[in-house]
């Protein structure tokens, strides 16, 4: 099952400096499936952002086949039918992502890849502080600077959106890892602050995997001050965060709480074995959790790769694949990926 792991899965992380809360997760804690399975949808749109090798455009424009079995988004059926709206790789580390429209749930969905090259990991180790703008409280200078690199191509995507798809309800910001902390910090600079950039009474969601802490106590009170000003202003169901954090998975327990960094989310919720769980407040800050619930065969190790019941690393290595098939000859490259699958396979 792990023979062809070579992403870092962050598991040594969770032994090291994730601490484990007193507080034994149990069914009275689940989370309903209908949420379960809306946040593996989303997590679906997630988890593309980190093709940087096939260009996205690549990959709407050819969703239908490369869905079937065998190809690169096989099981990805929440894509089906989506239409991109703009991709873009930033200024600072060459950070990728993109907007995209989900008719089926007339959502615009925004999903920033997490780190995928050394250059990028760099910045996640760049802990010293960066006020915020606001002057509310200070932000991890390795995401703001990553934030600010891609902050004119996402709302331009955005605003792109809004003039191509006049039926949006719902603007979905995602990410994974680092960027879930760049998603955080979209949310404070633009979302959620009042700006032309979104209709006034839009609906909003967070879907954050596998986070890690993005500022400190301060920021972190802003932050929810703004999402209470949002509520109020266009109904308590108008915003929604889901910040999903996994067994094993130790990137949420970074930066350290000691060196006074801390999570936006007050209610965040724990994967363990397909299971969807919700951690009380007083807990939030915990990364590691028991689980009172029998263990399920499906990557009963955990690990910052496998939220969602699915191997992200399975995509990549797809992906990588298919790229190769790609440069190798472009007219024939269904056949030319199935060679290699069949070659990987053996």
């Amino acid at each position: 099952m792990y023979a062809s792991e070579k992403l870092m899965n962050f598991r040594w992380v969770a032994k090291v400096a994730a601490t484990y809360s007193s507080y034994i997760l149990s069914v009275k804690d689940l989370a309903d499936q209908k949420l379960f399975s809306e946040l593996a949808e989303i997590g679906q749109f997630t988890e593309l952002a980190y093709t940087n090798a096939v260009p996205v455009q690549f990959l709407f424009e050819h969703l239908n086949l490369l869905m079937n079995p065998k190809f690169p988004l096989e099981g990805y059926n929440a894509l089906e039918g989506s239409v991109l709206v703009s991709e873009f790789f930033g200024k600072v580390a060459h950070l990728h992502g993109y907007v995209a429209y989900r008719p089926k749930t007339k959502q615009l969905v925004v999903a920033t890849s997490g780190t995928s090259t050394a250059i990028q990991a760099i910045q996640d180790l760049r802990t010293l502080w960066h006020r915020h703008k606001s002057r509310k409280g200070l932000v991890h200078s390795g995401f703001w600077q990553l934030y600010k690199g891609i902050r004119p191509f996402i709302l331009e995507g955005i605003r792109k959106g809004f003039e191509e798809h006049k039926e949006i309800q719902e603007l979905v910001i995602t990410g994974h890892s680092m960027g879930a902390a760049v998603s955080y910090i979209l949310l404070l600079d633009q979302i959620l602050v009042s700006n032309d950039l979104i209709p006034a009474d839009l609906s909003i969601k967070l879907v954050a995997f596998g986070a890690p802490r993005p500022g400190d106590a301060n920021l972190s009170m802003y932050y929810q001050e703004l999402i209470s000003s949002y509520r109020r202003k266009n109904g308590d169901d108008a915003f929604s965060e889901y910040l999903v954090k996994a067994y094993n998975d130790g990137v949420p327990a970074l930066p350290p709480l000691f060196l006074g960094y801390r999570h936006f989310t007050l209610s965040p919720l724990y994967y363990d074995h397909m299971r969807l769980y919700h951690i009380p407040p007083r807990y939030s800050e915990y990364t590691s959790f028991h689980v009172d619930a029998e263990k399920s065969p499906q990557y009963p190790r955990g690990g910052h790769n496998y939220y969602n019941g699915r191997d992200q690393e399975k995509l990549l290595r797809r992906l990588g694949w298919l790229e190769k098939s790609l440069a190798k000859d472009d007219s024939c490259w269904e056949e030319a990926y199935l060679q290699r699958v069949r070659k990987h396979s053996r």
